[in-house]
Formats: C-alpha cells, sequence, structure tokens
C-alpha cells in the first residue's frame, strides 16, 4: 500500500525546521512518499521517500488552468503530482503548521480500511437495541476528515468571537448518508477511487483572470461538498469524521481571513444546493453563478486529467 502526504506550504523555513522534525519518525514508519508543495507565483513540488531517506528533490511539473497558486487550494498540485508519480492507494492531506497526535497517518489508513453502516442508527452506544437488523449493507470509508487539536477550524467571524477557545470537542462518527459537512483539508485523508471529485475549488487572486473576484478560503469546503456529493451518489461509499487527529498550533490573521472569507460566505449560503449542477453541467442560460460554472469547467478538466492516469 502507497501513502502519500501532500504538504502546501509558503513557509519553507518553518517547514524544514518545525514540520518536518515533529513527522518525521511517523512518516518513516508509516513508508510514507512526500510531497511539499511550495507555492508562489510558479509553485513546485519537492519529493521525499521517507522509507529511504529524508533527501529531498524537486518533481519537474506542467501548468494547467485548474491549479490556483498562491493559495491553499495549491494542494490539487501535489495531489496530482503524487498520482503522476507513485500513483497512492491512500492520499493524506496536512498543513504545515500542524504537529502529529499520536500516530495521525495510521489512524487515518485504519478509517480508510472500514466498512460502515448507514442506513440504519442504533439509539444506544454500548448495546443494539430491539428491531435493529442484523444484516445491513455496509459501505466503504473513502474519505477520513480528522479534527485538531489546540487551535480549532474557526471562521473569522467565530475567531472574533472566540479569540481564546482551544482544544474543541469533536466528534468521531460516520457521516449520515445526504448530510454535509464541513471538510477541512489541514488534516484529511482519502481513497485514490475519490480523487476525481476531492478536486480543491478554484480560489485566490487567479480567479480575477477568470473574471471572478478573488474569493480565498472555500476551497476545501467547497471541494468537500462536491465529494460528498460523489460518495453518496456516484460511488457508493462514506465519509468519517474525527478517528485523526492533529495538534494546530497557530491561529491564522483574523482580520486577513476576514478579507478573504467576506468575498465566498454569501455564496457559501447555497452552494451546497447546487452540487449536482457543478458535477454534471448547468443547462444554457442558467441563472447559477459564475463563479459555480467556471468551478464546474475546471472540475472536467481536472477530471479528464486525471481520468489519463486510469483513476476515474
Amino acid at each position: 500500500m502507497k501513502i502519500a502526504v501532500i504538504v502546501p506550504t509558503i513557509r519553507p523555513e518553518l517547514f524544514e525546521s518545525e514540520f518536518m522534525p515533529a513527522w518525521s519518525e511517523v512518516f518513516k514508519k508509516n513508508k510514507v512518499h512526500l510531497y511539499a508543495v511550495h507555492d508562489g507565483d510558479t509553485p513546485k513540488v519537492v519529493y521525499r521517500n521517507m522509507a529511504l531517506s529524508e533527501r529531498a528533490e524537486e518533481l519537474e511539473t506542467a501548468t494547467y488552468p485548474f491549479i490556483y497558486n498562491r493559495t491553499d487550494a495549491v494542494r490539487n498540485l501535489g495531489f496530482l503530482t503524487a498520482l503522476q508519480h507513485v500513483n497512492p492507494d491512500i492520499y493524506i492531506s496536512l498543513d504545515d503548521d500542524v504537529l502529529p497526535h499520536g500516530d495521525t497517518i495510521q489512524k487515518h489508513v485504519e478509517a480508510l480500511q472500514s466498512y460502515v453502516s448507514l442506513d440504519w442508527m442504533n439509539t444506544a452506544n454500548e448495546y443494539r437495541m430491539r428491531g435493529l437488523p442484523y444484516k445491513m449493507p455496509k459501505y466503504p470509508v473513502l474519505l477520513s476528515h480528522g479534527t485538531w487539536a489546540g487551535v480549532p477550524d474557526f471562521d473569522a467571524v467565530q475567531q472574533l468571537q472566540y479569540p481564546d477557545v482551544r482544544n474543541v470537542e469533536t466528534h468521531n462518527m460516520p457521516i449520515a448518508r445526504g448530510a454535509y459537512f464541513p471538510v477541512c483539508a489541514m488534516n484529511m485523508a482519502f481513497h485514490k477511487n475519490l480523487l476525481p471529485w476531492i478536486y480543491q475549488a478554484p480560489m485566490g487572486k487567479k480567479l480575477e483572470a477568470d473574471g471572478l473576484p478573488p474569493i480565498d478560503r472555500f476551497a476545501d469546503i467547497w471541494g468537500g461538498v462536491i465529494a460528498k456529493h460523489a460518495i453518496d451518489n456516484i460511488l457508493g461509499g462514506a465519509a468519517w469524521t474525527g478517528a485523526a487527529k492533529v495538534y494546530h498550533k497557530r491561529a491564522s490573521d483574523v482580520f486577513t481571513n476576514l478579507r478573504k472569507e467576506a468575498l465566498g460566505m454569501e455564496l457559501n449560503e447555497d452552494l451546497w444546493k447546487w452540487s449536482v449542477q457543478i458535477c454534471q453541467g448547468f443547462e444554457p442560460y442558467s441563472e447559477a453563478p459564475p463563479y459555480l460554472k467556471l468551478y464546474h469547467d475546471r472540475l472536467i478538466e481536472w477530471q479528464k486529467e486525471v481520468k489519463t492516469y486510469g483513476i476515474f
């Protein structure tokens, strides 16, 4: 089984001085293929085969219209490079300011090797209650959404309201079929079959070249909406949250976050209602927001590229 870990970074010094020392032993134990995506005007991908050594090697990458730089959506380049390079069985996405909380990698792997029931819910924690069928279908977990100790994944509004909150209690459970949830790519893992649908939504200043405002900080949230739609309606799988944790060290600047999020907050209220159209396409003369049509087009471009490597 091949495991690829993808980490976008704009802080190479921090990546080498803090992230790598903290994760090195966990990565070696799990024989991880590590891809650091150094963001910038021309993003680059630096590879380490942690099963063999920590020697860093810059990999050659192409330019794609569906890769958006100077935003965390650039992790798409890491996903695609890993596919081209080693064709992993499991992809794990981490941010460069998180630390392991136990063996985070192994917890993700265990979650992605499990099967869960989604059609019935027991009404007690320990024992089976009367009437619960014994023969229920089981669904493979395709997405393992990890959670955090330390700084929670707040938006700017919550950061302003609760600046000192740490170590929030999170769920450890499967997500019901048909329900969406806020997927955070800070600590996330998925099976290779989900790769065509886990595309991180277009974000950042490159959107201005598409005639759209530079929305940011929703790449993983909106990518998670489409991934969950695909899990439920296309792939016949399941999503689990809370099996694997990281320690999140630092909160990002609240006012920078507020400026970035403000452009997308209204669209975030309704984007999930358009998941079918984002996946399948829009009717001519549809009154859907222009961003959603762009998102669909970029998703199709992503899927065509992924398909060339036999994943679809």
